[in-house]
């Protein structure tokens, strides 16, 4: 809004000025050459009439002459005729008087010297000269008009595009982003609609993927209860009714916790607000190790690195504690022995990277690990496995940090997971 005002504000004000410039040297050029052409030895001597000791009758004579010739508006009128007694005093004292009409036109009194008569002469403006007034003042505003005209089309131009891609959006998700040029008034208005777009897309593509994800889990669990149900009443035997109803209470709490997942997922489909604070990262790591791991017979040795850790860590600590859970999550499922955690920070940038020494994940396969409900194998038996959820939480954490994940392979030849972010990009943000 302010660039646009600010544009076109500063085109009209400079095409006034120019306008005004250039029309100004041509009038002025017009009146030079007027000035350069004076009206002839009759009207000059009009104007030295009424110092003059003419008789009447010759004075008559020329007035008529130089009104009929059309050089100036000459008239006589009788001296009782004119209005005013002060008027006429200054005229009987053969004072020369001007005045000027209603309509801006000036007109100069001058008493006869041997009649009763009064000499007006009207300064009037050639029918040239007014046409050429008209005529400038129809360029000025023309090519005012044309200046905001010339401004206006690329924004209308502009605003027409997105409405055709708006339409088209409508009718195919993935029709192609509007481009525009980075000089447009509108080109934050395409960005905007661009990333409207991409969210779209990414919404519906969620929505098919949870679609598709929903029908295949749940489907699953179904059959085996009403396989388990059918079963229990075919056979009477109470132990084996018993187990049956054992098989459907774990169904049950999988289909429970399918569904506490994708309620979960759908709070990460909308950008929060982030509230960015320093905090201590080790401290929310050690609580996390607790609560994850600390109900496990025999749980992996954790090794947290800290060391390079030398600044308070800013971040959104209720997000980044989600995305730091899934991924110690995910390294208690297919860790051995081990898990190391390595905190860094340097001049407000900070990674924290978490490796196990599981059978780690094929280099193929680490594009779309963090697509959702993408699960590459089961995890072991005392951890139970996820839906293909909690990593793709992580990657939108990091999206909203305006940073990033990546995944590779570590030297034990485990899983490693990085995370980068800058405490300056998100404040931008």
């Amino acid at each position: 809004m302010k660039r646009a005002f600010l544009s076109l504000y500063l085109l009209i004000v400079l095409a006034i000025l120019g306008l005004g410039w250039a029309l100004d040297q041509l009038w002025n050029t017009y009146q030079t050459e007027r000035e350069a052409q004076p009206p002839g030895a009759t009207l000059t001597e009009v104007l030295q009439l009424a110092g003059a000791e003419r008789p009447l009758p010759e004075t008559r004579a020329l007035v008529h002459d130089v009104a009929r010739q059309g050089l100036a508006d000459v008239r006589l009128i009788p001296l009782e005729d004119i209005s005013g007694e002060p008027i006429k005093k200054r005229l009987l004292a053969d004072e020369a008087l001007s005045f000027e009409d209603a309509n801006g036109n000036l007109y100069h009194y001058r008493k006869l010297k041997k009649a009763p008569y009064v000499l007006v002469l009207g300064e009037v403006t050639p029918e040239a000269s007014r046409r050429l007034e008209s005529l400038l003042a129809l360029v000025f505003y023309g090519a005012l008009a044309a200046v905001v005209f010339f401004w206006l089309w690329p924004l209308t131009r502009d605003l027409s595009r997105l409405e055709r891609h708006a339409q088209a959006l409508g009718h195919n998700p993935e029709a192609p982003l509007v481009t525009l040029s980075g000089h447009s008034a509108a080109n934050r208005l395409g960005q905007a609609f661009n990333q409207m777009a991409l969210q779209i897309r990414e919404l519906l593509r969620s929505q098919r993927e949870m679609t598709h994800a929903v029908s295949h889990e749940l489907r699953t669990p179904l059959a085996r209860m009403k396989f388990a149900l059918e079963m229990a009443e075919a056979n009477g035997d109470p132990n084996n009714l018993q187990r049956k109803l054992q098989s459907v209470r774990a169904d049950v709490a999988e289909m429970d916790q399918l569904v506490n997942q994708l309620l979960h997922y759908a709070r990460f489909e909308t950008r929060p607000d982030l509230l960015l604070t320093p905090g201590d990262m080790a401290a929310l790591v050690h609580d996390l190790w607790l609560r994850l791991g600390g109900h496990l017979p025999q749980p992996p040795q954790l090794y947290l690195h800290s060391e390079e850790l030398t600044q308070p860590v800013v971040c959104d600590w209720s997000l980044m504690e989600r995305a730091l859970h899934n991924l110690i999550q995910n390294a208690l499922r297919y860790a051995h022995r081990r898990i190391d955690i390595t905190l860094e920070a340097r001049q407000d940038e900070f990674w924290v990277t978490v490796e196990d020494d599981g059978p780690g994940i094929p280099e193929e396969e680490q594009e779309r690990i963090f697509e959702s409900f993408v699960r590459l194998r089961e995890a072991p038996e005392h951890h139970s496995a996820g839906f293909g959820l909690g990593l793709a939480i992580v990657q939108r954490v990091m999206n909203w940090h305006l940073g990033d994940v990546q995944v590779n392979t570590a030297q034990s030849g485990g899983a490693r997971f990085t995370l980068h972010w800058s405490a300056q990009a998100t404040d931008v943000d």
